[in-house]
């Protein structure tokens, strides 16, 4: 789309980036300018990390309604993040274009300067430089209807510009987090593998303290002792859950949209279990691989903070 050219939002196609399987960072910036009908609109979007969808409209404060219009526009375009927008009108062409009053206005202010006049019992009537100084005079502003056509594509280049900022940050975030799931999903594995020695090393350590106090027992006693104690310890069930947050934290990421607010949750489970799984287990090795799950646990939290 190259400025000039006036174009409707209904006649705008969203980009692909705006939707799909993408994961998007809230975080862009985009810039779009036009010029048509005497009029040159720019429009600027900054988009930063928020827990829900904040759009302030940092200008056009003297048209509410043109504010409006625009608030309305940017939530079409994204779901979550403080959206700043900027506006800034300019009149373009002739500077010495002749300015058109609202005669009615002056009318109003003369008629009331009048009647201050009569009751103060004045010596002379209202003069040119009374109406001036009470703002009679104020040229006639363009309405917000008028100036819309050529501030929504300005605004529409910019959302565009900003959510393909957001799109390619996203892509690199996307990679980051999957990189980061793999590395848990090898730290499970390690435990996994690591649980049938922790139940063959407590049966050596209890066959130890039986013959230690030299005393005879029977070999299924032993057996159910070293069950007992292996159901102290169980932490099957957290490996398994763990397991189950990482397959559907890989699946929302190749699902892409919207998913921020799922991870920051599943994050959150992932912690749960892993801190559960550190109590329970009472195993070096175990322990120190709990260690490395939270500290990616964590790295994984962080970078979750900046997806849509």
């Amino acid at each position: 789309m190259s400025p000039g050219i006036a174009v409707r939002s209904s006649d705008m196609q969203r980009p692909p980036f705006w939707g799909g399987n993408m994961v998007r960072s809230m975080t862009g910036f985009g810039i779009g300018t036009l010029t048509e009908g005497g009029w040159r609109a720019e429009a600027t979007i900054r988009t930063l990390n928020h827990r829900y969808l904040s759009i302030h409209v940092r200008s056009l404060r003297d048209r509410p309604q043109l504010q409006v219009r625009l608030e309305e526009a940017v939530k079409q375009a994204f779901c979550r993040g403080e959206i700043d927008v900027w506006i800034a009108i300019d009149r373009q062409g002739d500077p010495m274009e002749p300015c058109h009053f609202d005669r009615k206005l002056v009318g109003d202010h003369l008629t009331e300067l009048r009647h201050i006049a009569s009751e103060l019992s004045l010596p002379s009537p209202p003069t040119l430089g009374d109406l001036i100084q009470v703002g009679a005079f104020q040229a006639a502003s363009t309405l917000d209807e008028d100036l819309w056509p050529v501030v929504e594509p300005a605004l529409q280049m910019a959302i565009e510009a900003a959510c393909a900022a957001r799109a390619k940050e996203g892509t690199l975030l996307a990679q980051e987090l999957e990189g980061i799931l793999e590395e848990l999903t090898l730290l499970l594995i390690k435990v996994k593998e690591r649980l049938p020695e922790v139940i063959e090393e407590l049966r050596i350590r209890l066959q130890e303290r039986v013959a230690a106090l030299n005393v005879e027992v029977e070999p299924n006693r032993l057996e159910m002792e070293v069950v007992l104690l292996a159901e102290r310890f169980d932490v099957r069930e957290e490996v398994t859950r763990l397991g189950a947050h990482l397959s559907r934290a890989k699946a929302l990421i190749e699902t892409g949209g919207a998913i921020g607010k799922r991870l920051n949750f599943l994050s959150q489970e992932l912690l749960r279990e892993v801190n559960t799984l550190g109590a329970k287990s009472r195993d070096l090795d175990i322990n120190s691989l709990v260690i490395d799950m939270k500290m990616a646990i964590e790295r994984f939290k962080e970078q979750v903070q900046n997806v849509e």
